[in-house]
């Protein structure tokens, strides 16, 4: 019994080696620890898809729905999977946020907010240092960064934008350019020939590659709704009904126009107009 009493001493101590004599081990505290700050982890470094919360509390976490259940779903399982698999030489690639899981993921969201500090996108006011969560600030953040290199301002840093925001300097960028044509033309070519299948390959093309939260919006001001999740109209759809007396329609309209990003504009029109 009394080799059992020492032993469990003994894993709390460490030898000073100072002046020999025994001190109390500090344990690490562990910041990253529920399942919340977790996935909304996962989610800013874009390993887990989003949920947009239709009335964010940006007081709190980035504006993504908040879950605190166990992290055993498959969608965080495969999360936390994807996150292993780029730090496999630390961790294990089991899908579990154990402790070395989640001391890799502080680092890392520790490691973005430094360079998104050292690029002048946020002060340690707003982001201190001991705070290595994904919440409102470094989500703010995010967006400056994204801003200012033209990227789609979704608050969400992929390790490719994270990789960018290493450079020593960055090159500003201007906000979103316009795509180099108007939606409202190609809707009149689109009426001519509505069977046109490159017409309906860019077209389903640009559904793809726009995001969750954009496809919403345009919905619901395609309905004049204001629906959570609304079934999303399709672009094929909304080209093929679409009328201009309608103001629901034209805000639609005009909303997609303003999301399309150079590179989504450059695949749209490469097959609009493959012959």
């Amino acid at each position: 019994m009394l080799d059992l009493v020492i032993s469990t001493y003994l894993i709390f101590v460490k030898q000073d080696t100072l002046n020999s004599s025994l001190v109390a081990k500090e344990p690490k505290s562990m910041a990253v620890s529920s399942p919340e700050v977790i996935r909304h982890i996962l989610i800013g470094l874009g390993y887990l898809a989003p949920e947009i919360d239709p009335k964010p509390d940006l007081t709190k976490f980035a504006p993504w729905k908040r879950n605190n259940n166990s992290l055993t779903d498959d969608p965080t399982e495969e999360a936390i999977k994807k996150f292993q698999k780029q730090y496999s030489q630390k961790l294990v690639v089991n899908g579990n946020a154990d402790s070395e899981t989640r001391t890799v993921m502080e680092d890392t969201v520790k490691g973005l907010q430094n360079r998104l500090k050292f690029h002048g996108f946020a002060t340690n006011a707003e982001i201190p240092p001991d705070r290595p969560f994904y919440g409102p600030a470094t989500y703010t953040a995010v967006r400056k960064f994204q801003k200012s290199q033209g990227l789609t301002e979704n608050g969400i840093a992929t390790i490719e934008q994270r990789q960018i925001l290493q450079q020593p300097t960055l090159t500003n960028k201007p906000q979103q350019p316009q795509p180099q044509f108007r939606l409202i033309d190609l809707l009149v070519q689109f009426k001519k020939n509505p069977q046109n299948t490159s017409y309906i390959a860019a077209l389903n093309n640009l559904q793809q590659n726009l995001p969750k939260d954009v496809l919403h919006k345009v919905t619901n001001k395609w309905r004049g709704t204001n629906d959570q999740n609304p079934e999303i109209v399709k672009l094929t759809n909304l080209f093929t009904y679409y009328d201009d007396n309608n103001q629901n329609h034209r805000d639609a309209l005009n909303h997609l126009q303003s999301q399309i990003t150079p590179a989504i504009s450059q695949a749209f029109l490469s097959l609009w107009n493959k012959k």
